[in-house]
């Protein structure tokens, strides 16, 4: 009974479940009065919006059927402080362990993945129409001729799910099937078990290499201080090694004591999708501990560098956090995807009128002309003939509505995307890990168009305009300034143009002057903490025995070699809380006397981009302290937020001195485009060490909301006033290669470009300058305001400023964080809320040629995409970043493009395609979507065309049969028309047709993106044109043969065969005129299309309906008349289609149709004459 009310829990919750008695039951049965108590549990389950939550349980008298209470999450927080209880004694309710990630099972899969098929209205006409085809009252075709096109498409669709499905599926299985050592309750050792049975409460044991299984809780390890390390390369796609350390009342336990591991219990939060927090205390070995993320090991890491690791696991299958991040970021559309909706909508439409028209104009024939005539099967009721020929012409005209285009797009679109995933431009490094070229990639096949039509790009700075390798290149200690490579010193002064510049102004050779800096008291305490207050790993590759630094962000690994250089050299940790120094006082390692040094960390509060700074409390153990009752804290971080810190007050006119030596030296580094952090101190007595030590061990057992507010209050004591300025550094983050170059080309394309950033104003607008961004003739209005009245005032002023100039005037904002706080906010679900100084900010911004957004956090990212979304119509937006923090303004951007860098792979991940540098825009972007736009619109506007071209003469003969509803065609070529004898025209032009010859003009010239952001190829008057032009070619292939022909000569199905060819070959030599570049795959679709269309013929003249035996042979091999009629009508279309695209072409020539008629060198010379222009435009 227990088990299946486990099982009806799981089964509500849509999860799998698993029975291993020894693991997850109690080993007697509860007795009756607690049977349901006995597994009462309370959890979070958040909803998709983030906004409620839910709590599931089943109480004592309500049998096994769960009860579901809404409530928000802090009642759930109040009621039992943490929502989950883990024991290895198992209890709870808990998911299993068995992943699926296949959307399908083998019994669900053919009526799940049809009903998937039926959201697309497009089907959903298909199925009304062969369901009209069934009755037979109203159907002039036999059902099949409307059954075949739902079959083919939904054939086409379901092999595609199912392959994709298929594929997923042994993917799970392989997962679910590997194997690992868990405990077990009954015999206290552990043994093997598949992932699958591993449950929530068990203790697993890790070797180094191991995969993590599920989100489990670290207990102890084979280290010393029972930390371990992972690699999360799987997981967010980052290199380095992360630490993880044990909690303090599990620390050094042996396997042997694994029995006191599993009679503990720890309590945490519910499963959230959050990979960097976890909350939960752990009473476990007679004590208690705190248990944070610094404790959890994540499912699909690995363990390395760790003999062994034992933990209890947390969360698992679909509850852990990999699998809770693996759920999509919702569905995009492009733009062109768009309009074909619209269009078939509107084509609808226009088949109910022609519907209602041909029904009226039935019912009034048949009023006056049924009653004379007996052997008519019509009613001389003219209304109900009418009603009954209104669904038969909806029948009729069904074709107009190209329903095979959907499909036909998927697949064209599936084509384009592996252009992109073979491109070799885009492969630009080879990842020795993997063993493989990293290259671009396409997540997605739904918006290849859509990277022809951008007009906006959100980009992202560090590690997307810059390399994110990060190299120390100046310090300031003592207020004087040091190259940290050279070492020698450096002065800044004021330059004739009134900017700052530095130049070398020591005496002295530069070793000399790194060694007097190292002696220094100020260097002394700056040398260490670089080597000290640092979250770096070290790790050592087994085969070479090369020493290499890890760390969660580029800078921290930078100022550890500035250390270095300095003398100071990071080697390693002792005990996980012991930093060992070597100590150089030569100023150069692995010189002259190395002192070793070992440096205690009492405490440490970490950094995180809410504090902006990180602290550590520190004590020098070897050598002995000179003052033992004596602690340092160390602080580094943002240079305003360290300022606010530092001792301004009661200080001596020789340090007031030193501080504005300071900023004018950060001044200096931000305007030269460097990043800045800098570096306090002060000492504090080991007994007030010990006092607040106490209270922040004590802070970590509170609940999680206590404890964060405890937290910050605990900070600011040791953190707030009292400092004394150290030092300060400046990282340079070089660009990335053709960085400038590609931001030009992207201008030239008329493409927008926005750059928001987290650093301060200076740096920021520096690195838009270094990037062609800004421009020295640009006009550029800054926004720095610290009131809501201030930024309207301020805004009125730009706009006025604006105003006077014309629009040859290039114009910038920038703008910072602080001032956007009163333009926009976003609610905890992330939606946009406007104030009043919004639309005068959208109305400056895109009057700007370039926005630099500085100091902006990860939500404001986003919501500066969907305020410019919201105010600019039919705005296609692209975001384009690199790290985890990028993520919000890559999904709420209507493409989102990832680049593969440093900060690992969350963006990549997370983004519709993936790229390795900036510059690959350039070639993503005026390449191949350019290409991909010209190939699907062209593919579009062809198969309206072909589809009116080939229904018209149904409509058309409804005026010569007393609107009768009689099909005009065979019931059998109606659905052959699409499917097999236009389509292999229409499919081999939009997989391998291109405009231009693109190893000549495709990369040179970024104005032919013109085209693309322009809709110039897909729109309304386009689309327009086309069908009135399939109107004439249909009134040509109907009437030519009737008034060519006399009744005598032919019959109604030789006159609807003649029309039928006369369609066919004019629709194919239409497509003909207009292929670009002809290859032989062209070639051979277009002669295998007529060539299927004769077989056709003659097949089915044999084996189909007696009605139209032998017309096909007359037709085609008797009747030269005929042949001389298709000569001629065909030629006809096609000098009308050279003469009007000769017309086009002279006259009202695009970007393209010029650089298509210009010789190669011409083009050449264009582009580099270009280039230079912009170039200089640029540098001004």
């Amino acid at each position: 009974k227990v088990f299946k009310i486990r099982k009806l829990f799981q089964l509500l919750k849509g999860r799998k479940t698993t029975r291993r008695d020894h693991l997850c039951m109690p080993k007697k049965k509860p007795p009756i009065e607690d049977q349901y108590g006995a597994y009462e549990y309370t959890e979070e389950d958040v909803s998709p919006k983030g906004k409620k939550k839910f709590r599931m349980s089943a109480g004592v008298g309500d049998g096994p059927y769960p009860k579901y209470e809404k409530v928000e999450a802090e009642e759930v927080e109040e009621a039992s402080g943490y929502p989950r209880l883990v024991k290895n004694s198992g209890g709870g309710t808990f998911a299993t362990n068995y992943v699926s990630t296949t959307k399908y099972s083998r019994w669900s899969f053919l009526p799940m993945a049809t009903l998937e098929q039926y959201k697309r209205g497009a089907n959903v006409y298909l199925l009304f129409i062969a369901v009209l085809c069934c009755i037979p009252a109203i159907s002039p075709l036999m059902p099949i001729a409307a059954v075949m096109p739902v079959v083919f498409v939904l054939s086409i669709s379901l092999i595609r799910e199912g392959m994709e499905d298929l594929a997923r599926y042994r993917a799970d299985e392989e997962l679910n099937n590997k194997t690992c050592e868990v405990r077990n309750p009954s015999t206290g050792e552990f043994a093997e078990v598949m992932w699958k049975d591993v449950c929530v409460g068990d203790l697993i044991k890790l070797y180094d290499r191991d995969w993590i299984p599920a989100d489990v809780c670290l207990l102890t390890s084979s280290a010393e201080d029972g930390s371990a390390f992972i690699d999360t390369m799987d997981l967010d796609g980052e290199t380095n090694l992360k630490r993880r350390s044990s909690p303090k009342c599990t620390t050094g336990m042996a396997l042997e004591e694994s029995g006191a591991l599993a009679e503990g219990e720890l309590k945490c939060v519910g499963p959230n999708g959050d990979l960097y927090s976890f909350d939960g205390a752990l009473n476990m070995n007679g004590g208690q501990a705190a248990a944070s993320e610094q404790q959890l090991l994540l499912r699909s890491s690995r363990l390395r560098n760790t003999k062994w690791a034992v933990g209890i696991v947390v969360y698992t299958g679909q509850e852990s956090k990999v699998m809770l991040n693996s759920r999509s970021g919702g569905s995009k559309q492009s733009a062109l995807e768009a309009i074909v909706n619209k269009a078939i909508l509107a084509i609808f439409m226009v088949q109910l009128c022609m519907a209602i028209v041909s029904s009226v104009l039935a019912g009034m024939w048949a009023s006056a002309n049924c009653p004379g005539h007996s052997y008519l099967a019509c009613s001389a009721n003219g209304p109900a003939f009418g009603f009954l020929t209104f669904w038969t012409y909806i029948i009729l005209l069904n074709s107009l509505i190209p329903a095979s285009l959907i499909v036909t797009m998927e697949i064209v679109k599936v084509a384009h995307a592996s252009y992109i995933d073979w491109d070799h431009e885009l492969c630009k490094s080879y990842d020795k890990k993997e063993n493989k070229w990293r290259r671009g990639e396409a997540h997605t096949s739904a918006l290849n168009e859509g990277l022809g039509q951008i007009d906006y790009i959100f980009s992202d700075k560090t590690g997307t305009l810059t390399e994110n390798r990060m190299v120390l290149m100046k310090v300031t200690v003592d207020s004087d300034a040091y190259g940290a490579e050279s070492g020698e010193k450096m002065a800044v002064s004021e330059a004739e143009s009134g900017k700052l510049q530095m130049a070398p102004c020591g005496s002295g050779a530069p070793d000399e002057q790194k060694a007097a800096l190292t002696a220094w008291s100020s260097g002394w305490v700056f040398n260490r903490m670089l080597a000290v207050c640092q979250t770096v790993l070290i790790e050592v590759d087994e085969e070479t025995q090369e020493i290499s630094y890890n760390a969660d962000s580029p800078d921290e690994v930078a100022l550890v070699l500035g250390g270095k250089a300095f003398g100071c050299e990071f080697t390693g940790r002792k005990n996980g809380d012991v930093s060992q120094v070597d100590f150089y006082p030569s100023g150069k390692p692995g010189e002259g006397k190395c002192v070793k040094e070992e440096w205690r960390v009492l405490n440490q509060v970490a950094f995180s981009s809410k504090r902006k700074r990180m602290t550590v409390i520190v004590q020098r153990v070897v050598p002995p302290p000179d003052n033992p009752d004596e602690v340092q804290i160390w602080m580094k971080g943002a240079d305003n937020v360290i300022m606010d810190r530092v001792e301004k007050v009661k200080v001596d006119a020789s340090t007031k001195k030193q501080l504005a030596n300071y900023d004018r030296h950060l001044e200096y580094y931000s305007m030269d485009g460097l990043r800045t952090l800098c570096f306090a101190q002060k000492t504090l007595k080991l007994s007030e060490q010990e006092t607040w030590s106490a209270k922040w061990e004590a802070a970590t057992l509170l609940p999680p909301a206590e404890r964060e507010v405890k937290f910050e209050t605990l900070a600011s004591e040791v953190e707030d006033g009292g400092f004394g300025l150290v030092g300060c550094t400046a990282v340079e983050d070089k660009l990335q290669a053709n960085v400038p170059e590609t931001i030009v080309r992207l201008a030239r394309a008329n493409i927008k470009l926005w750059v928001l950033t987290g650093d301060k104003q200076e740096t920021a607008i520096e690195i838009g300058r270094s990037t062609n961004l800004l421009t020295p003739s640009m006009k550029l209005h800054v926004l720095n305001s610290t009131s809501e009245d201030d930024v309207n005032s301020r805004l009125a002023e730009c706009l006025q400023e604006a105003a006077g100039m014309s629009e040859d005037d290039k114009q910038g904002l920038v703008v910072d964080g602080a001032t956007l706080n009163f333009i926009l906010e976003g609610d905890p679900s992330g939606k946009l809320i406007l104030k009043e100084a919004a639309d005068k900010f959208v109305e400056l911004a895109t009057q700007c040629r370039s926005v630099v957004v500085c100091r902006s956090s990860p939500l404001q990212k986003a919501l500066i995409v969907l305020l410019v979304k919201k105010f600019v119509p039919g705005c296609r937006a692209l975001g384009v970043g690199d790290g985890a923090n990028d993520v919000p303004m890559i999904r709420a951007a209507n493409i989102g493009i990832g680049i593969a860098g440093l900060e690992g792979m969350q963006a990549a991940r997370a983004a519709d395609y993936a790229i390795q540098e900036f510059q690959d825009l350039d070639r993503l972007l005026l390449h191949h979507g350019r290409l991909s736009y010209f190939r699907v619109s062209n593919m579009c506007t062809y198969f309206f065309y072909k589809s009116w071209s080939f229904t018209l003469p149904q409509w058309l003969f409804g005026f010569y049969c007393g609107y009768s509803g009689i099909s005009f065609y065979e019931s059998l070529y109606v659905p052959s028309f699409n499917m097999f004898f236009t389509s292999m025209p229409v499919f081999a032009r939009a997989v391998l047709d291109q405009d231009l010859d693109l190893t000549k003009a495709g990369p040179l010239l970024p104005e032919l993106y013109h085209v693309a952001i322009e809709d110039k190829l897909f729109n309304t008057k386009v689309l327009c044109a086309d069908l009135f032009l399939s109107f004439l070619h249909a009134g040509l292939c109907f009437w030519a043969p009737q008034y060519t022909f006399s009744a005598d000569d032919m019959d109604l199905w030789q006159m609807s065969l003649a029309t039928y060819s006369l369609v066919v070959f004019v629709s194919t030599a239409r497509i003909a005129v207009h292929t670009r570049a002809w290859s032989i795959p062209i070639v051979l679709a277009y002669a295998a299309s007529i060539g299927v269309y004769f077989m056709w013929q003659f097949a089915y003249d044999a084996m189909g309906s007696l009605v139209i035996r032998g017309v096909a042979p007359e037709l085609n091999g008797q009747n030269i008349k005929f042949s001389f009629l298709c000569v001629l009508v065909v030629g006809l279309v096609v000098v009308s289609e050279i003469f009007m695209r000769f017309f086009l072409d002279n006259m009202k020539p695009s970007n393209v149709d010029v650089v298509r008629s210009a010789k190669a060198e011409d083009i050449a010379a264009e582009g580099q004459t270009r280039s230079d222009a912009a170039s200089a435009a640029q540098i001004g």
